[in-house]
């Protein structure tokens, strides 16, 4: 923000210079970015008085004056402006200036009679638009002297930062003086001023106001105005909106910006003799468009609020006006509105039409409900003195009053929290010169502090002390070493969890990815995942990113393909957070999940790559300490928590269980998904709850002695119809082989017709002895009994 220093320093009635000013608000606090001189290109303009005009002998536009420019300085120059008259005050630029508008100054003849300067007007000083003639000063003006310094605009511009928390209060000419006065440690003798009723006519001509939103709009002011005048403004006024970078336009329009810039308060100026009706705030009908006043025809939402009468709408509220509605040079009633938007609702309406002005900045920040009264007096000073107008009415629509907040504050918190001890009476004083009213005191230990609603960012005892801080001054707390209890550290089981989970990941070959925590439907609908089950981002930073991610494994299958220009085969994961939404309650659930990509070469056979994924799923397991005999594959149709099984394989597929528990699914990807993101390549891929997987994780290991006696392995393959799982047939040659049989190992599927067959490794064994041969024959006579018994298997030899 930038803040002209003259008019702060009168506003606050600091005596401090602007570097002094500077480094006070740098130490307490906003950053300070710069100081900068405003560049108004008039310096080598100064005040002249003109002595005689006279006709110019060899043209008839044209006039040779007489101007003092200086104790015993008369200079002679040509004129040809038509209102230049003997005894006025002007604006004279000398040779060797250089005029805003790029025109250098030079003695020059002008049809014959030399011209030694220029009489200016206010067009040619960058005040205006008006060239019909020279800008004439008031009588007062010293002859002689810089007419920028007399005019005022010969100042400093102090570009402070300020944050989000002070957006209410501290953007405004007033309260950035307020803080300033405050850190100065005096009460600002131009700013708190009781805010006088206005006279309002009894016959009131203001046109009805309804407001049809009462969450959206929190109050609605809007005065009448009658008989006015469209013209320039005075150069007061012009020269306070050119210093704060603003272009001035006519006598209301520039009225309505000096408040603002001074209250902080947006005003906008109808012309009431375009308006239909009663003035209506809602929200946007279907299909409704509205013309702004910069020619923009913008379709409107139906969250957009709007200023409306009876026919249309009339402005964007909080951001931009209609051109139907706008002022011309020849309106002559007015009606003016002052009112408070909600601060969410104009910054999402302001961001979905990618519209920023200088009402919507501050709107967006927040405004104190309880300002307008005040603005709506200094606007009807304004507008009867400078465009002399008649107040003929006003509206005043407050659907619910917002009243200064009671915070109490705890004074032996102080101390503690800020490491310094601060006397009561400094306390009730820091707080008493931020505005703040210290209503009763309890004990001497309790303040009751009353907070006025333009400090919004005062809402607890933690706020208020780290104001009593920032006023009292940070440098003033002792550099002493903290009395802190020496207490060991306790690890975060779930950081602990990730870093071994990553780094045995890492150990079997993965490379670790990070994407984005959202796509866009492109993502969802290649991946066959259903746009409603995704939480939608308010605001997304493009179209295509405004889903919440479900599933970490869409956005990898897109760096799959990015990944596959360099290397032909690869392993990665991602660990991060998939989100979903409540039905109920309507809340964001987070859950932490880890996705694998195995990515295998074109010309790997059917099935490979599922096989290899699982044999490092498998390894990634054990290192959880998590027993093979515990994790089995089961058909992921049987379970309706993983919405995501359609972007995989039918028979290549399945939902992973450990204990009985789904934490996962793995598989190959279904063809369509792989075709979606323009992969060739056989992929697997699988996606894990973290928080199922650290809670399975084994904690206690128990030593096991190393087998003393061998381990006998034989070879099966059963043949069974098509529909017989691997888990299911796992499960039961475990139990059939009990107890000799230790570990099964699948190696082997072989298709054909309406059959599959199956290759395991089964290893036999027993603690206290070797197996003999018969003793393994039995337990694998029975392995084949029972699968022929149960799923019509049969040994292929």
């Amino acid at each position: 923000m930038y803040y002209p220093y003259h008019l702060i320093k009168e506003l606050s009635g600091t005596k401090k210079t602007k570097e002094q000013l500077a480094h006070l608000l740098l130490k307490h606090s906003f950053e300070v970015e710069g100081i900068e001189k405003f560049p108004h290109g008039i310096d080598g303009v100064i005040i002249g008085h003109v002595l005689s005009v006279k006709q110019h002998p060899d043209a008839d536009k044209l006039h040779v004056t007489e101007i003092e420019v200086g104790k015993k300085d008369v200079r002679t120059i040509v004129c040809g402006a038509p209102n230049i008259v003997e005894g006025q005050k002007v604006a004279v630029a000398l040779p060797g200036t250089d005029l805003p508008g790029g025109v250098h100054i030079t003695t020059a003849k002008l049809r014959g009679i030399e011209s030694d300067g220029m009489v200016c007007s206010a067009k040619e000083l960058g005040l205006g638009d008006d060239h019909t003639g020279i800008l004439v000063l008031d009588e007062t003006a010293p002859v002689g002297a810089s007419f920028a310094k007399f005019i005022g605009i010969d100042d400093s511009i102090i570009e402070a930062k300020v944050l989000p928390d002070r957006g209410s209060d501290a953007i405004a000419y007033l309260g950035f003086a307020r803080e300033i006065s405050a850190l100065d440690r005096h009460t600002p003798h131009l700013i708190e001023k009781k805010v006088k009723p206005l006279r309002i006519p009894a016959y009131n001509r203001s046109p009805k106001v309804v407001i049809e939103d009462k969450k959206a709009c929190l109050r609605y002011l809007g005065l009448s105005f009658t008989n006015i005048t469209i013209e320039e403004s005075p150069l007061w006024l012009k020269v306070h909106l050119i210093l704060a970078g603003l272009r001035p336009i006519n006598n209301i329009v520039d009225i309505t910006n000096y408040l603002m810039l001074l209250t902080g308060q947006p005003l906008h100026a109808f012309d009431t003799d375009m308006l239909a009706g009663a003035i209506t705030v809602r929200k946007a009908k279907k299909n409704e468009k509205l013309t702004l006043l910069s020619g923009e025809v913008k379709k409107l939402s139906l969250d957009d609020l709007v200023i409306a009468d009876t026919k249309k709408a009339l402005a964007l509220a909080g951001v931009m006006g209609g051109k139907g509605s706008g002022m011309s040079e020849t309106t002559k009633n007015i009606f003016l509105e002052i009112a408070t938007f909600d601060a969410s609702t104009i910054r999402r309406t302001k961001n979905r039409h990618n519209l920023s002005t200088d009402a919507s900045f501050r709107y967006e920040r927040g405004l104190d409900p309880n300002l307008p009264p005040s603005v709506a007096s200094e606007a009807v000073k304004l507008v009867t003195t400078l465009a002399h107008g008649k107040l003929m009415g006003m509206r005043d629509i407050y659907p619910t009053v917002m009243k200064p907040w009671k915070v109490l504050l705890t004074v032996d918190r102080v101390e503690k929290m800020l490491g310094t001890k601060v006397p009561l009476f400094e306390v009730v004083q820091y707080l008493a010169l931020l505005g703040l009213t210290v209503k009763k005191v309890v004990d001497q230990k309790v303040l009751e502090v009353i907070v006025p609603t333009r400090r919004p960012d005062l809402r607890d005892e933690w706020d208020l002390i780290e104001e009593i801080g920032r006023m009292r001054g940070y440098d003033t707390v002792p550099a002493t070493p903290p009395l802190l209890p020496l207490t060991p550290g306790t690890k975060n089981p779930a950081k602990t969890f990730e870093r071994e989970a990553k780094s045995t990941l890492a150990h079997i070959g993965f490379d670790e990815i990070m994407t984005y925590s959202f796509y866009g439907e492109k993502e969802a609908i290649a991946t066959s995942l259903p746009i409603d089950i995704h939480p939608k981002l308010a605001n997304p930073l493009t179209p295509d990113q405004k889903l919440l991610r479900v599933s970490i494994l869409p956005l990898m299958l897109r760096k799959t393909k990015e990944n596959l220009r360099s290397f032909p085969s690869f392993d990665m994961f991602e660990w991060g957070s998939v989100f979903s939404k409540q039905v109920k309650s309507h809340i964001l659930e987070e859950k932490k999940t880890v996705g694998l990509i195995s990515v295998m070469s074109k010309k790997s056979d059917d099935g490979e790559a599922f096989f290899a994924l699982k044999g490092k799923v498998m390894a990634f397991l054990g290192s959880l300490h998590i027993e093979s005999d515990q994790i089995t594959f089961e058909d992921k149709k049987s379970f309706s928590l993983f919405s995501l099984g359609q972007m995989f394989h039918e028979t290549r597929s399945a939902v992973l269980s450990v204990a009985g528990k789904p934490v996962g699914i793995i598989g190959e990807f279904h063809p369509k998904t792989l075709k979606a993101f323009g992969l060739e390549n056989r992929l697997a891929g699988a996606e894990f709850f973290v928080d199922e997987l650290a809670l399975l994780q084994k904690k206690d290991i128990l030593f096991t002695p190393i087998q003393k006696f061998p381990y006998a392995v034989r070879d099966i393959s059963l043949t069974c119809p098509k529909q017989v799982t691997v888990s299911a047939l796992e499960k039961l040659i475990l139990k059939a082989g009990a107890p000799l049989l230790k570990h099964i190992e699948l190696f082997d599927i072989y298709k054909q017709g309406e059959e599959k067959s199956f290759a395991f490794h089964l290893s036999f064994g027993a603690e206290d002895k070797t197996l003999s041969s018969d003793e393994m024959d039995a337990s694998f006579d029975q392995i084949v009994a029972s699968a022929s018994k149960q799923f019509s298997a049969r040994m292929r030899l």
